[in-house]
């Protein structure tokens, strides 16, 4: 086959979070082995996870001002550690999470259906400003930190 022409790919610098709604009664048990799991991916990828990803566990409940996401107390908080630090195939893996079919349903996503209906502030363009919309919290939540 031969070549036409070759092109570069420009991408934007961008950061993720992402929140980990265990059903309560499982959360810690869940939080760490969600934490287990992706050290050991990380390990076998030959990746240093404390260069791709931190994480955290809320110690209380709050929308975050900023990007408008929420967090429940006892969710698990998982931050880019700097720009396009996660690879794009574990970022989809982690969205994926609610998915993932094991013994004990830590996750699931019949779960998100019990999750309430939360009024999160969503950035409307053609105000120019954040307003209050009522939106369904997943099990799994990825925020595009810009």
């Amino acid at each position: 086959m031969k070549i036409l022409s070759v092109s570069d790919v420009i991408t934007n610098s961008s950061s993720e979070v992402f929140v980990i709604h265990a059903k309560p009664n499982l959360q810690a048990e869940a939080n760490d082995i969600i934490i287990e799991l992706l050290n050991n991916i990380c390990e076998a990828t030959g990746d240093n996870i404390d260069d791709i990803m931190e994480f955290k566990v809320s110690d209380e409940s709050y929308i975050d001002e900023d990007y408008g996401y929420n967090v429940e107390k006892g969710d698990l908080l998982i931050h880019s550690t700097s720009d396009n630090s996660i690879p794009g195939w574990l970022m989809d893996f982690i969205s994926d999470l609610s998915y993932v079919k094991c013994t004990q349903p830590y996750l699931d996503s019949y779960y998100a259906e019990d999750l309430p209906e939360k009024h999160l502030p969503v950035y409307n363009y053609k105000i120019g400003d954040y307003e209050l919309k009522p939106t369904k919290i997943q099990v799994v939540q990825r925020v595009h930190l810009g």
